[in-house]
């Protein structure tokens, strides 16, 4: 698998533990509703009172539950862990993660005598940087509520302006396959790469830079 210069989109995701699970999963059907090509009829389900498209495709449905079901199980191991030094900045019952989708195309290995094959290139990513933290008041839980509103709508509307504004890399269908783009959904995947081998395109959002979550919205 070979990684070429290709752009990446941030969108940030907030939830408590018992949303997280169709947070993430409502904004990962956004990005396929937008990047996967074949004729589907999209259906709509609420997220928090968005209306989003999903992609009643199985094969994505299936994995977008599978690595899902990951995350979550991956931030509740993180949300019970004690923090090492605690401070201002500090909340408990948090936890951070993060999801990486990926289009690759296909390219054909160039030929060495007799064999062939192809190689799948990635031409766009989009990571979900995913943080979940429980509320331990009502006041709290109010406050959290409207973050998750907040921060779900921004992923979402972000997602649709940064895919329309971002087509020209998009690689030619030269396939009659029913899916001529193969994809890959990871879960904390480490991105090393410097900014010579990938674009980063920030969507932005409610989060700033610094300190935690809960103390840059005011909820704790």
């Amino acid at each position: 698998m070979e990684q070429g210069n290709y752009p990446e989109f941030i969108l940030e995701a907030f939830a408590d533990p018992n949303s997280v699970r169709e947070v993430v999963q409502g904004i990962l059907h956004t990005i396929f509703f937008l990047r996967f090509f074949p004729s589907v009829v999209p259906v709509t389900r609420d997220v928090l009172g968005l209306d989003l498209a999903y992609v009643p495709e199985a094969e994505i449905e299936t994995l977008i539950d599978q690595r899902v079901a990951t995350l979550v199980r991956q931030l509740e191991v993180e949300r019970n862990q004690p923090h090492a030094h605690p401070g201002p900045t500090s909340t408990n019952g948090s936890g951070r993660g993060q999801v990486t989708v990926q289009f690759f195309e296909k390219k054909r290995r160039k030929a060495w005598y007799n064999m062939r094959g192809e190689d799948e290139v990635c031409w766009e990513s989009w990571t979900i940087k995913v943080t979940v933290a429980e509320p331990r008041t009502e006041s709290e839980r109010a406050k959290v509520r409207k973050a998750m509103e907040t921060t779900l709508h921004n992923a979402v509307m972000k997602s649709i302006t940064l895919a329309n504004a971002h087509k020209d890399h998009i690689p030619p269908i030269t396939t009659t396959e029913s899916n001529p783009f193969p994809y890959q959904i990871n879960i904390n995947q480490n991105h090393s790469s410097s900014s010579s081998q990938k674009q980063q395109l920030d969507s932005g959002g409610v989060g700033g830079a610094g300190g935690s979550w809960a103390t840059r919205m005011g909820i704790y």
